[in-house]
């Protein structure tokens, strides 16, 4: 009969508890068994494919049927110790007539209903009503959200989450609200940086399909907001540079949804500037500035700055993540981040300048892929805020100019493509600095060729040529 087999081999896919601490087994024993039991799963795989075929698929299958089997599957399409080369492969292969265009109602259900929400039950968010999905306007009394964490021994279940995320139908979202909020809210409020991580993730997942509507009319934007703003707070851990690269972004996509940018207002229709303002307020009802700025202040100001800058400073690989995505935070918040500058040039250009102590512990390649990152952040930063970066060209100047100088030394010879990127963005610095600050041009840039013409010639020369020819 068809039905055991497809019970043994649905069992023969539960994923064992082991993995959930795979990076920290030192016992040879239990890590052998655990490796012979993920080149295993791929055989499993195809014989599950191979038997649906045989059954004409797996939407001829029961709905209970077609719950268990994906939420088995599902588990090996994402991140995971237990995933062997080619088990998303085949696991996409059988989870895809599912998804075409979107999860049954009725699969999805079942599997948030009986595989998903048992696992999360012990550990109910203690800002979520269950019953709904809304935010609570005060925190339950609970005695503690992180005592047991039964979740945590179902390995994959945030795979299986993720898969039902970016498969549903935008129509479906009201339905089952509150079977999908509370084990993304359990993850992205996780105590653990790797729970935490797959946590942004998942909301990404959700942000993808949500209706912005929802996410507003339930409270739960602003929830989602504070969560992932605490995610800046995990530093000093190994998964600190993922989790910023993650974050931010999805902070960005949040904000984007839930408070996206005002069109520019039409000019008034009279002469009386008071009634042009009274027009354009009347008609914004939905989208408020405010809160958009101040949401991303919030994440440059407080989140990068305030925190990972400046707590994070010994962590190399911590800053450069950061920096990496200040140009995505700049780009969002334009012209505002005019009154950061003070916090923000000084630390893209000290990174540009050589340490008075040669470090011992920072490889060279970190050092100069920060050195690279902080030149992009820093075009971008002179762009965004032109008409304030006057006030900082001396400062940037005598960073490029060091930076230069340092950079026409053999120091990194071994790293010749990153090298040469290096001093093309030290090059496209002064270009852009000379479009914000046109009389630098004459003045200072003059001034380096000047006192050593060698020396500066091929870093401000293209920007000094145009103007000669006139």
């Amino acid at each position: 009969m068809s039905s055991p087999t497809l019970s043994n081999l649905l069992a023969a896919l539960v994923i064992p508890q082991e993995f959930s601490r795979f990076d920290k087994l030192t016992d040879e024993q239990i890590l052998a068994q655990l490796i012979r039991w993920k080149n295993g799963v791929s055989t499993s795989l195809t014989s599950l494919r191979d038997l649906l075929a045989t059954r004409h698929g797996i939407q001829s299958l029961p709905v209970d049927k077609q719950a268990d089997i994906a939420a088995s599957v599902a588990a090996f399409d994402g991140p995971g110790e237990w995933i062997a080369d080619d088990a998303s492969s085949l696991a996409h292969s059988i989870l895809d007539p599912l998804t075409e265009p979107h999860i049954p109602p009725l699969v999805l259900t079942r599997i948030l209903t009986h595989h998903l929400k048992p696992a999360f039950s012990a550990n109910p968010h203690p800002r979520l009503n269950l019953e709904t999905g809304r935010k609570l306007h005060r925190p339950a009394d609970m005695q503690d959200a992180y005592e047991g964490q039964v979740w945590k021994t179902r390995i994959g279940t945030g795979n299986v989450l993720g898969w039902c995320l970016r498969n549903i139908e935008v129509s479906t979202y009201e339905s089952v609200w509150h079977l999908i909020l509370p084990p993304v809210m359990t993850y992205l409020d996780d105590f653990e940086a790797s729970y935490k991580l797959r946590g942004v993730q998942l909301v990404s997942d959700l942000l993808s399909r949500v209706p912005p509507e929802l996410l507003k009319r339930t409270g739960v934007d602003g929830l989602l907001f504070t969560s992932l703003s605490g995610a800046f707070n995990h530093l000093r851990d190994p998964f600190t540079p993922d989790l910023i690269r993650a974050a931010v972004p999805t902070t960005l996509h949040l904000i984007d949804l839930t408070s996206p940018p005002s069109p520019a207002p039409p000019p008034p229709a009279s002469g009386f500037p008071s009634q042009g303002r009274t027009m354009v307020k009347s008609g914004s009802s939905c989208v408020n500035p405010v809160t958009r700025y101040e949401h991303l202040s919030t994440l440059l100001g407080s989140c990068l700055i305030g925190t990972v800058f400046l707590y994070a400073y010994a962590d190399p690989e911590a800053i450069l993540a950061a920096t990496d995505m200040l140009p995505l935070v700049l780009a969002h918040i334009g012209i505002g981040a005019a009154r950061w500058l003070k916090a923000l040039i000084p630390q893209l250009t000290h990174t540009l300048l050589p340490p008075a102590v040669p470090s011992l512990t920072q490889p060279l390649d970190v050092d100069l892929r920060l050195k690279v990152s902080s030149l992009r952040a820093l075009c971008t930063c002179i762009e965004t805020c032109a008409p304030r970066v006057y006030l900082w060209k001396c400062n940037i100047i005598d960073a490029i100019g060091r930076a230069w100088a340092g950079a026409m030394d053999s120091e990194y010879e071994g790293a010749s493509s990153l090298a040469s990127e290096y001093k093309t963005l030290l090059q496209m610095t002064c270009v852009k600095l000379a479009e914000a600050c046109p009389s630098i041009i004459q003045e200072e840039y003059q001034q380096l060729i000047t006192f050593d013409s060698a020396l500066f010639n091929g870093l401000v020369a293209g920007v000094l040529q145009p103007t000669s020819d006139k």
